[in-house]
């Protein structure tokens, strides 16, 4: 007969029994919290995936289909232009056919029996480019001999004048930069992918440079515009170039557009390339480079507005009204414009207080360059922001280690 077992051994079997259920509880929560942080990694990471597929979907939705910008416009006739006329390549001429095919039958390829003369003929016509051009390489060998007579080292006089880069090179530099406005670093690019043919960035500065040489009375001509342009909107952006600091400064008119790129953001820069005409106005965004240059000075509203919306919104709703005004008066004769209006609003914005803090910095600014936020309603045809200067630069979409000049 077995001994019955005390209180205490029970209770002590029990604990027992408890801390063992509980360390296999443990056990068990902590597998699962790992198994719970893995699964939360792999749906993050298919969410990431999701994602990039929903971005390529939209990208290639935007490559197949375009929007309906008007809904409520009316359709243009399928197969044609806007007026309804279907556009066709021209035929090409006989001359310019580099390869002819013609396909034709003697058996029909159903029974294999003998087919009749053709009863009619249907001409295409295939137009493609060739995707690999090779590059040039002359190679001139230059001897040298000692006349005795002489007494001197001579060569041939009939050596034609030789160059590292050849004129094909300088004439596609050119073309890319002044007609397809292709920044340097695209111009690199495309002669690596289409011609097979490396050139640095310095060297297509160089041959920026010669081309200068050749049309020297046209580069001329366009900074002698720029100095004696009525009005000139003038900009200018960081640069990096071969891993330095430069400075792409542009001085844009409604007649042509120079380029200058320095190591300097001094304004040196700026009164050479603009002169000393005095009777004329510079837009700038206020940079004091353009401060001490002859002309009266157009402050751009535009950056002004941006400022006025990041530091205090209250006090560029108030600007933002004025200058919907400004665009409006401009619209009017001179004689016609009420400046004293716009000093008065202007005035009212310095002296009003305003709950943001920043506020005050804004204002300070508007105090600063108060008369070059209004000279536009003493000239004609002068815009009140510097969108044209900006405009110029925005082509420039890569590094441009080089001055130049556009018309």
């Amino acid at each position: 007969m077995r001994t019955p077992l005390s209180r205490e051994v029970r209770l002590e079997i029990s604990i027992t029994k408890l801390k063992t259920s509980n360390e296999e509880l443990r056990s068990e929560i902590k597998e699962l919290k790992q198994t719970l942080k893995d699964k939360d990694a792999q749906i993050a990471l298919l969410l990431e995936k999701i994602e990039d597929k929903e971005s390529q979907r939209k990208e290639l939705l935007s490559y197949l289909y375009k929007p309906n910008k008007d809904e409520n416009s009316a359709p243009h006739p399928k197969g044609g232009r806007k007026e309804g006329i279907a556009f066709h390549r021209p035929i090409p001429k006989d001359s310019e056919v580099t390869d002819e095919q013609t396909f034709s039958i003697k058996q029909c390829p159903i029974c294999q029996k003998a087919v009749g003369k053709a009863v009619d003929t249907v001409i295409k016509y295939e137009e493609d480019i060739d995707l690999a051009p090779h590059k040039i390489i002359k190679k001139y060998t230059i001897t040298r001999h000692w006349c005795p007579h002489c007494e001197t080292f001579v060569k041939a006089h009939h050596m034609p004048p030789v160059q590292r880069i050849g004129l094909n090179v300088l004439g596609y530099i050119l073309y890319a930069r002044y007609r397809l406005r292709m920044p340097i670093a695209k111009i690199k690019e495309s002669l690596s992918d289409l011609h097979d043919f490396e050139i640095s960035e310095g060297e297509i500065t160089e041959k920026l440079k010669e081309g200068e040489q050749l049309f020297g009375k046209e580069h001329q001509a366009i900074i002698e515009l720029i100095k004696q342009a009525k009005a000139v909107y003038a900009d200018e952006t960081g640069w990096r170039m071969d891993g330095h600091n430069w400075w792409m400064w542009v001085f844009a008119t409604d007649k042509g557009t120079r380029y200058v790129i320095e190591d300097t953001r001094g304004k040196g820069v700026a009164q050479e390339a603009l002169g000393g005409k005095e009777n004329r106005v510079i837009i700038s965004d206020g940079y004091a480079a353009y401060q001490n240059i002859p002309g009266d000075k157009q402050q751009c509203w535009v950056h002004l507005l941006r400022v006025a919306k990041e530091s205090s919104p209250s006090l560029y709703g108030d600007l933002a009204q004025v200058y919907q005004k400004l665009v409006q008066e401009l619209e009017k004769p001179i004689p016609d414009r009420n400046i004293t209006w716009f000093e008065e609003q202007l005035q009212l914005s310095i002296r009003k207080e305003y709950p943001e803090r920043n506020a005050k910095k804004v204002q300070n600014r508007i105090i600063k360059h108060q008369k070059p936020l209004l000279t536009c309603l003493k000239y004609d045809n002068i815009l009140p922001e510097n969108n044209t200067a900006e405009r110029a630069i925005r082509p420039q979409v890569t590094r441009l280690p080089q001055c130049s000049t556009r018309v």
